[in-house]
């Protein structure tokens, strides 16, 4: 499966913190099948696993990271589950220390059985990792049941690779076990759900944009069309307000004002300054006249 850019990227970040935190190669190997990627592990990686569990030191290392791994919580669900997945397929064609580790370690398997993790659409993407808990912790409980699943596989294995039955070469490139089919294809399945969920979401939200940009410019509209209706209604009011003297009719009120006052300011007044200015002539006139017959003395 091609990976797209974004993935790569990861791939290639998780390859630098292999490199900057130190792990071994085979470390690396178990955290690129355990991955967040929404695919894998392959058969090809469970089974170099699988075969590099006859080395001690491998071994402790592929446990550890799957340790690790089944302690992840919530969005890094994948990496629980895929950890899972490959501990089932060790428990069935790994070597023996698998099955005495996981027996002595099964309270981390029976916690998982009580995982829960809801993604941002409400989907319970941990179902998947309690179904498969509940598996292993049943598989590791009934002795019998393990043994003859370990020899049948281990047989099939064999007859596939073209090897004796009983030969333990951890060497021999052994693929893709037939047994395993429907481990592979309940993983494919999970994984191809979380795909569609993300595509889902994707396409959610790109509606959602588009609705929200529809909505403003609907918005901004509304706004403009108000603020225009108001401009108009202004200018209206304005120009009634406003209309010139010629156009609009005097009242009567006004006729009488304007009478009053040319009467009062006309005739009234200036009436009485021309009396007032004769009777001061000819009081005017009586002094002259006295003094004059004052004078005649």
């Amino acid at each position: 499966m091609s990976a797209t850019p974004k993935y790569a990227a990861k791939s290639t970040l998780r390859t630098l913190k292999n490199f900057s935190k130190g792990y071994t190669d085979m470390q690396a190997k178990v955290r690129e099948a355990t991955s967040n990627d929404p695919w894998g592990p392959s058969g090809t990686q469970m089974n170099e696993l699988a075969m590099a569990t006859h080395n001690p030191q491998a071994f402790l290392e592929i446990m550890e990271i799957l340790d690790k791994r089944m302690n992840d919580k919530g969005k890094n669900w994948r990496h629980v589950f895929k950890a899972l997945t490959v501990l089932d397929y060790l428990l069935h064609v790994g070597s023996e220390d698998v099955v005495k580790y996981a027996r002595e370690n099964v309270y981390i398997v029976k916690t998982l059985k009580e995982f829960q993790y809801l993604d941002e659409d409400g989907k319970d993407q941990g179902s998947n990792v309690r179904q498969k808990a509940k598996d292993i912790t049943a598989l590791l409980s009934d002795e019998a049941r393990l043994k003859e699943e370990r020899r049948s596989r281990n047989a099939m294995r064999d007859r596939m690779s073209g090897r004796a039955p009983g030969d333990s070469d951890a060497h021999t490139p052994v693929y893709d076990r037939p047994g395993m089919g429907d481990d592979d294809r309940d993983l494919q399945r999970a994984l191809e759900e979380s795909r569609r969920m993300a595509q889902t979401e994707s396409k959610t939200r790109t509606s959602e944009e588009d609705d929200l940009q529809k909505a403003l410019e609907l918005s901004r509209k509304d706004e403009q069309d108000r603020l225009e209706t108001i401009k108009k209604y202004n200018e209206l009011s304005f120009a009634e307000d406003w209309e010139p003297d010629q156009k609009r009719p005097i009242n009567q009120y006004e006729q009488q004002n304007n009478n009053n006052n040319n009467d009062f300011f006309g005739s009234d007044f200036g009436g009485r300054n021309n009396n007032n200015n004769n009777q001061n002539n000819n009081t005017n006139n009586n002094n002259f006249d006295a003094f004059a017959s004052m004078n005649g003395f």
